[in-house]
């Protein structure tokens, strides 16, 4: 799991490797050593690597399922075997795999960040931009579709001198609680009926030519 040791694998001994800051600094060696490479090399049949956002949900599930506080680097091996992850092949389906979980060292500033990651990948924080009339009511028309879809808001901010669209419309940004990726596609339709121009999740997805305001666009994203 160390990317480190990968690279001694495929070179056939340790080799420098560039190490970039990572949730599972434990394993981020810029080269492996030499004695711990030699034994390992004949018990090791392969090595994977996992991404930051596998990390986060394997800390939070062990948290949530299993009471467990496990730090990044300890969290790799369930990170590998989650749906999507390296290791999630039809081969080990049902099988009882073991995962060591070795290592709690990680603190509280850290393990809050890493939580809400984790909820973000599991599709239970969202965050998204919606474009509403600044007139009375506007805000709260759209709070009352949050209300009907069952979202729990966390946090909502509104803007508007970096909007130049109408005058009288205003850029609301909202993060908000679910319960998962089908409560998310809901939410996301409910407010897409009703005519809001979306910025979901706030990514980089192509707008369509010729669209007044930037990363905005009625309708689903695919």
């Amino acid at each position: 799991f160390a990317a480190s040791y990968t690279a001694a694998l495929e070179a056939g001994k340790p080799v420098p490797f560039d190490v970039k800051p990572t949730l599972g600094d434990g394993l981020a060696v810029p080269i492996v050593g030499p004695h711990a490479f030699e034994v390992a090399r004949h018990y090791v049949d392969e090595c994977v690597t996992c991404t930051e956002k596998d990390i986060s949900l394997a800390i939070l599930r062990l948290i949530e399922n299993e009471k467990l506080v496990v730090e990044g680097g300890g969290a790799s091996g369930l990170a590998a075997l989650l749906p999507g992850g390296s290791l999630d092949r039809p081969e080990l389906k049902g099988k009882n795999i073991v995962v060591p979980l070795c290592g709690g060292n990680i603190d509280t500033t850290t393990l809050g960040r890493v939580l809400d990651r984790g909820l973000a990948a599991d599709h239970r924080l969202v965050n998204f931009e919606a474009v509403v009339s600044d007139r009375p009511g506007g805000i709260a028309r759209l709070t009352e579709v949050l209300y009907d879809e069952g979202a729990s808001i966390k946090d909502i901010y509104h803007e508007r001198a970096w909007l130049y669209t109408s005058i009288d419309q205003v850029r609301v940004k909202c993060v908000v609680e679910l319960q998962g990726k089908d409560h998310a596609m809901r939410l996301k339709k409910a407010l897409c009926d009703r005519g809001y121009p979306l910025n979901w999740n706030i990514d980089d997805s192509p707008t369509p030519t010729g669209s007044a305001d930037p990363g905005y666009l009625m309708g689903l994203r695919a």
